[in-house]
């Protein structure tokens, strides 16, 4: 149980701060997520979001020009 709640707490946690700095918050569910859906941001560069997020262990995916970081 405590690892879903870490889990949780992480979801929110990046869904406050995402928000908190303007940027609109959808589910995702990409690859080997098989059908479990999380919170995820659309951005132009990663690493420019990671440092303003300042979170460990976000995870992101190409969508061609853009990328779709999310917490995994």
């Amino acid at each position: 149980m405590k690892t879903l709640d870490k889990v949780k707490t992480k979801e929110a946690k990046f869904t406050r701060k995402a928000e908190k700095l303007g940027y609109s918050v959808k589910p995702y569910s990409g690859r080997c997520m098989y059908g479990r859906s999380c919170p995820s941001v659309v951005v132009d560069n990663v690493m420019d979001f990671i440092a303003e997020m300042g979170m460990k262990g976000l995870r992101w995916d190409s969508r061609g020009l853009q990328y779709i970081v999310y917490t995994g």
